[in-house]
């Protein structure tokens, strides 16, 4: 009888996490979630909000918003269908991206990194393209895997270089965001 290899532990996400699958009909599907620090009010807390701001508002420092780049990596994989919601123009609420197939947690995720690496409302949408024919890559497995190489090398570059300078991951690759050709140079932080 041949013996299986033991399973790989699931990553341990200290910021992240994934939400409970959701069946009903308008929002089928789970997504990624910050753990957030409320603040201590007697007020009305607004509680959809940006990824971004869930974060500023918990406080988290440089470092761990380093570790929360880190942590959408261990995302990959995952081909769940993401119902994520995002603030995707000024002055809108929270809204799931109309018109994306093949939007599930792992491209949630790459979309959800770049995202912290921006300000605003920057014009992408989690979309990912073969930048020479246009084409939707979302659901191309092989495509995806390439991509989250992609930025894992970057998230590497970047932890030895103190991300200083960014640029954003999808750079110089065969790959980009739907969106992107609008131009990202003025959303893009400086540093982390």
């Amino acid at each position: 009888m041949q013996q299986r290899a033991p399973a790989a532990d699931p990553p341990v996400r200290k910021y992240l996490y994934k939400t409970a699958l959701d069946t009903s009909a308008a929002s089928y599907g789970c997504h990624i979630a910050v753990r957030e620090i409320l603040p201590r009010t007697k007020g009305l807390i607004q509680l959809s909000i940006d990824d971004r701001d869930i974060i500023a508002r918990s406080k988290y420092g440089r470092d761990i918003k380093i570790k929360i780049l880190g942590e959408y990596l261990t995302l990959r994989g995952d081909t769940s269908v993401s119902n994520k919601m995002y603030v995707l123009r000024s002055g809108t609420s929270m809204t799931h991206p109309d018109g994306i197939k093949g939007l599930s947690v792992q491209i949630e995720a790459l979309y959800s990194f770049t995202r912290m690496l921006t300000i605003g409302f920057p014009p992408i949408r989690p979309a990912l393209l073969d930048r020479a024919t246009g084409r939707p890559v979302n659901t191309d497995a092989r495509v995806v895997s390439e991509v989250f190489d992609i930025y894992t090398r970057w998230y590497e570059e970047q932890l030895r270089t103190d991300f200083k300078d960014l640029s954003l991951p999808l750079a110089g690759s065969p790959y980009c965001w739907i969106g992107e050709e609008k131009g990202m140079k003025q959303y893009l932080k400086k540093s982390l």
